[in-house]
């Protein structure tokens, strides 16, 4: 049963933490939220890793960053504990002072259930038991059941906004970028890019977290080699922290010449390259997220991740992906991932060229 909501809250707080990927999820939820509680000051609060996807977001009023990261790495330093609780605490009582008049949980795990228990707010909405994790429904006095377990992210954060009585309606999302970033990314593009022909962005690398989710270098490497044999365009191999490494061993092993990116110091830069280009190939990562939401044609490659749930949710998109009996499943390491060795190069240029020569170009 859904909230009975006599008037329209002042303060809204929703409560997604991560990852990027999941972040990004959530963005058609907020516009739909906006559009019906327009006069609402509405916050989310998120991890620091994330918080860049946000700020400057026009449909946001306030974010609120949980730096767990950094509390995990100062709260034992000697010299940093005292710091480290006090900034704790400041964190709890701005939480408190908010009094905020709706939560709404998109996460649905222990982490956001004692986000929720920290606000003191009474109207909390969250998924029911069976839909979340860690006995995150005890933290909520509303819970949303959704008609099927197996539902994109994106459909059954949707479906969360039926318990304050606003229907599903997808609409796609905003990912603003500031003027800076615009600037910096147009200095490579003239640069390092020939300007005649279309940019093909392939992004090759995983977070540490998600690194069973990884397709093998040389498997890029050939499919970059490819599309240049094939296309005239530029082939662009964006990288995040860490990844710099696998993108040179890529290029090393390529025949043709593809461009590096440039470092891309924060996500804003990262998406106004993905804004640039007339084609994204990757894995199920943030970035493929990204490009799905700006509604870049996406080729996405996929193992062990249902992409039924996590795939890229835009009609310009193709998931490569091999029927095999272990996939998809919940493994953080694997010792034979065959749900990723046994895509081949030849089945992702199967859709770039479907994409590709139907696409924009």
């Amino acid at each position: 049963m859904g909230i009975l909501i006599t008037k329209k809250p002042e303060k809204i707080l929703i409560i997604r933490l991560s990852a990027i990927g999941d972040v990004v999820h959530v963005l058609p939820a907020l516009r739909l939220l906006r559009s019906h509680f327009p006069l609402s000051k509405i916050a989310w609060l998120v991890e620091d890793k994330a918080s860049d996807v946000l700020t400057g977001h026009p449909d946001i009023d306030d974010v609120i960053v949980f730096p767990r990261k950094k509390w995990q790495r100062t709260i034992l330093k000697i010299n940093k504990t005292f710091n480290t609780l006090s900034e704790i605490y400041s964190f709890y009582k701005r939480l408190r002072r908010e009094h905020y008049d709706l939560i709404i949980d998109f996460q649905g795990n222990l982490k956001s259930g004692i986000m929720n228990l920290i606000t003191g707010s009474e109207k909390k909405v969250g998924f029911g038991k069976g839909y979340c994790r860690e006995l995150n429904y005890l933290t909520t006095q509303y819970q949303a059941f959704p008609p099927e377990k197996k539902m994109h992210r994106i459909d059954k954060n949707l479906f969360l906004l039926k318990e304050l009585g606003i229907e599903n309606g997808f609409q796609r999302s905003k990912l603003p970028v500031f003027k800076l970033d615009k600037k910096y990314i147009s200095k490579f593009i003239t640069t390092s890019i020939n300007p005649c022909l279309p940019i093909i962005i392939i992004h090759p690398g995983t977070s540490k977290f998600g690194s069973y989710k990884q397709w093998p270098p040389l498997n890029y490497a050939l499919l970059g080699d490819m599309i240049l044999d094939t296309y005239e365009a530029n082939v662009v191999f964006t990288w995040g922290p860490y990844e710099f490494g696998v993108v040179k061993e890529i290029l090393k092993k390529m025949k043709h010449e593809a461009i590096p990116a440039c470092e891309t110091k924060s996500i804003k830069q990262l998406i106004e390259l993905i804004k640039r280009a007339s084609l994204f190939i990757g894995g199920d990562t943030g970035p493929l997220h990204i490009a799905s939401t700006l509604d870049i044609p996406v080729v996405g490659i996929y193992g062990p991740k249902d992409p039924e749930i996590y795939g890229p949710y835009n009609g310009k998109a193709i998931v490569i992906k091999k029927d095999v009996p272990c996939s998809p499943c919940r493994k953080r390491t694997c010792g034979d991932p065959i749900c990723m060795s046994s895509i081949l190069p030849e089945d992702v240029f199967l859709g770039v060229k479907e994409l590709f020569t139907t696409g924009r170009h």
